[in-house]
């Protein structure tokens, strides 16, 4: 590890490589460059690989502001999982993180996960709190924090799985497993989360580091059509690692993930049972009925008992 300080005096190698993949014209990109910039811990150095924008010049106008930053082109066929992998090939730093191009950091985000890595020298990764914002940068909703747990705890589904943009880990590691899964679409930081738990212990920073940005064009939104993806894409991502880890011969690592399919989907009928009524009222009858089957062939009690929830509630709020 670099031993450059917080003030950023020391070697040439930087201590955090930060990758930013970029599919697509953003008007939050300054936003999220500049909550980098205003980082305590300054050795690190920046990559953003255009795999999409429209408009690359101001996005090269952007990144001229600051010499520890630089950008790349790719192929803007290339997904996610791709460009992020490219981008952690053209940087150098022990430390690795990612940063999307709608959300922001506190200022001493990079220093906390540092420090903690310096601690833990052998923990393949840290991860940290988040608060959500909406388009406009409202903070709304209830935060979101996990605490310490064992690996297999995430491998099971017994606690939360780190979101990506809140992960530092290690470089050994990443190359260890191969780095991104290169075909994913979509959930491609999720599934790094839990390949990054299989080599051990993360450490989590009881903090909110990160404004996670949800609207409208990101895959985190609750139209119909995003959850059915998200569904299909969560339970093919849990049994391909349950079908690898039998082929592996690793029969625990095995049943931690049949484990956390049958609690995902345990999880997701109730969401959708309590949907239903929703649905029906909007009179959205295909998305009410995809829901429905999806949670009645998966896991029909809990379907059952998220509707029941529903209907009780506005039973006694006498709607």
């Amino acid at each position: 590890m670099s031993t450059m300080d917080a003030a950023g005096a020391g070697q040439s190698q930087p201590g955090v490589s930060i990758v930013l993949a970029l599919g697509h014209d953003s008007p939050y990109l300054a936003e999220a460059l500049e909550s980098v910039r205003a980082q305590t811990y300054t050795d690190w150095e920046l990559i953003v690989v255009d795999n999409g924008a429209l408009h690359p010049e101001r996005v090269r106008a952007l990144v001229a502001a600051d010499p520890r930053m630089s950008m790349i082109m790719i192929d803007h066929s290339a997904t996610a999982g791709i460009a992020r992998n490219i981008g952690v090939s053209r940087t150098s730093a022990p430390l690795i993180t990612l940063l999307d191009d709608d959300d922001v950091w506190v200022p001493t985000r990079l220093a906390e996960h540092v420090a903690r890595h310096r601690r833990h020298p052998d923990a393949p990764a840290s991860f940290s709190g988040y608060w959500h914002m909406d388009a406009d940068g409202n903070r709304f909703g209830v935060d979101w924090r996990s605490r310490q747990t064992p690996a297999a705890d995430i491998l099971r589904g017994a606690a939360p799985t780190p979101l990506g943009p809140t992960l530092m880990f290690r470089r050994e590691d990443f190359i260890a497993i191969g780095g991104h899964s290169s075909e994913i679409p979509i959930l491609v930081d999720f599934e790094l989360g839990l390949r990054l738990a299989l080599r051990g212990d993360l450490i989590y920073i009881d903090e909110l580091l990160v404004g996670y940005r949800r609207h409208s064009s990101n895959m985190t939104s609750m139209a119909p059509a995003n959850v059915r993806l998200r569904r299909r894409a969560m339970e093919d991502m849990i049994d391909r690692q349950r079908w690898a880890a039998r082929g592996r011969k690793a029969p625990d690592i095995e049943q931690h993930f049949s484990e956390r399919l049958v609690r995902y989907r345990r999880s997701e009928a109730r969401i959708a049972g309590a949907d239903l009524p929703r649905q029906l009222r909007r009179r959205h009858l295909g998305d009410a009925m995809k829901g429905a089957l999806w949670g009645l062939r998966r896991a029909p009690g809990s379907f059952l008992r998220g509707l029941a929830s529903t209907l009780v509630g506005r039973l006694r709020r006498g709607q």
